[in-house]
């Protein structure tokens, strides 16, 4: 029978030595017979007093030569060369009271790149925004804000692009003047179409053989608009063109002719002393003179944004333009940032074929990247709209929300970004309770300048909240002062 581990000799004769070990730790009185000093026992004065004295260092007069040192600044210093802290542009849009941009694919940062060099003040460095859009945006005043706002923070760049004359009543810009006499005709991208296809950058395409003019000048008072540099005016040379000349006064005329061997976007320039000007392009005759608009620009760092919406306007029109001719109109304008702001308009037919939509605004976002190919993209959502329930109170219609969603899937899949103009005005119901504080008209659609003020603001924030973001992890990018 095996014997129990414990009853073993071994073991037996190691217990008796643990034991005999452990019994001067009973008593003081055996503390000098210890093998260890234990954690709770005093120490001994005779021991502290037989420890060995250390003296201290004493400095000697004299020199040590030493061998060659270096400090190089970029590399043996710890602390990184850019101290800024990456941040989060949703805070940031959500701390001064908006929604970000979304953009998960960095699309916005040609943009803010070319912003970067406009806040630098380099030389030519202007920053031009092309809003595409519908009624909304015909009317310059979600623009119009975003204009000044850009603009005070900024610089102002000039006015930039406006229409031959008005194509639709709704249409006027803030901050400049213009008009138009008789003899003008007009082809739109919401009809009547033009057979060609080309609408020029502004969705519009105006022609006369007759002696007509349009006049377009700065404002006389106010804080906005009233300085301009030089006037650009778009218009296509083509076979049997006519002549115009450009009118300024106590300057030489500039003459132009307009026939050539094919359709070809060109421009035709003027300068004047930088301040008010007015200028008027005048038709002469001798064939059709077809023209786009006039830029109004000044050369020194700052911003321009072209307000360039059509009455009716929708992302499905934009399948019977022009490619090639709308690439050429792009490339003179080189804008940084291009808006794509539609859905108003299709939220009316009742509900939204979901495949159709996908291919229209993403057939329009891919036309946009080939046409600005140095240029950012981004969509902008619609507002909210209101219809009634049965109950009488104000809802928001059903096909504008999904709207609104199928938007942000679309720019995520094409690759460029998004802004909730239906969130940031308080999602859903926003509609009705605008209409409730005298925000937005009888139609339960369209925002009153009070609340389009609102609207521009609200993407001001989102954009300086995107470029704070962008500028703190690109070391290159000034900040913004405050």
């Amino acid at each position: 029978m095996t014997q129990h581990p414990l009853l073993q000799k071994t073991t037996q004769t190691l217990g008796v030595m643990l034991l005999v070990l452990a019994v001067p730790y009973t008593t003081p009185k055996l503390r000098k017979l210890r093998v260890v000093h234990a954690p709770w026992d005093p120490i001994e004065e005779d021991a502290v007093s037989q420890a060995p004295v250390v003296p201290p260092p004493v400095a000697t007069v004299g020199e040590q030569k030493i061998a060659q040192t270096e400090n190089n600044g970029t590399v043996t210093n710890a602390l990184p060369q850019d101290t800024r802290t990456p941040l989060d542009a949703e805070d940031l849009a959500k701390a001064a009271g908006s929604v970000a941009i979304v953009d998960d694919s960095g699309a916005m940062g040609a943009f803010y790149k070319q912003l970067g060099r406009t806040i630098r003040g380099e030389p030519h460095a202007i920053t031009r925004v092309l809003h595409y859009g519908d009624s909304v945006v015909a009317s310059d005043l979600i623009s119009g804000t975003m204009r000044r706002r850009m603009q005070e923070k900024f610089g102002d760049s000039g006015h930039g692009f406006i229409l031959i004359a008005n194509p639709w009543h709704w249409y006027y810009h803030n901050d400049v003047g213009h008009r138009a006499s008789e003899g003008w005709a007009m082809s739109r991208i919401t009809g009547p179409l033009a057979q060609d296809g080309m609408y020029g950058l502004g969705c519009v395409s105006f022609h006369t053989k007759e002696m007509a003019n349009a006049s377009f000048n700065t404002v006389v008072e106010g804080n906005f608009g009233n300085k301009v540099t030089r006037f650009d005016v778009y218009y296509l040379e083509q076979p049997g063109g006519g002549d115009f000349q450009l009118e300024v006064k106590d300057i030489p005329h500039v003459k132009v002719h307009t026939a050539g061997d094919a359709k070809v976007s060109k421009k035709a320039s003027i300068d004047v002393p930088d301040g008010r000007a007015s200028m008027t392009v005048r038709a002469l005759g001798g064939g059709d003179v077809r023209m786009f608009g006039v830029v109004m620009e000044r050369d020194v760092p700052g911003v321009q944004y072209d307000s360039l919406g059509a009455l009716g306007g929708r992302a499905n029109l934009w399948g019977q333009v022009n490619k090639d001719h709308w690439k050429e109109q792009m490339t003179l304008r080189d804008p940084s940032l291009v808006v794509l702001q539609y859905g108003t308009n299709e939220s009316e037919d009742g509900s939204v074929n979901e495949p159709q939509y996908r291919k229209w605004v993403g057939d329009l976002i891919d036309a946009a990247k080939v046409a600005a190919p140095n240029a950012s993209i981004l969509v902008m959502a619609p507002p909210d709209r209101a219809e009634k329930a049965e109950n009488g109170e104000l809802r928001s219609s059903h096909v504008i929300v999904r709207i609104v969603e199928l938007q942000e899937q679309i720019a995520k899949e094409h690759g460029v970004a998004f802004w909730n103009t239906w969130k940031a005005m308080g999602g859903k119901g926003s509609m009705g309770k605008w209409v409730k504080r005298g925000l937005a008209n009888a139609d339960l659609t369209h925002p009153t300048p009070s609340a389009s003020v609102i609207l521009g603001d609200l993407m001001f924030k989102a954009v300086l909240a995107g470029y704070d973001a962008y500028a703190s992890t690109h070391p290159d990018a000034p900040v913004i002062k405050k």
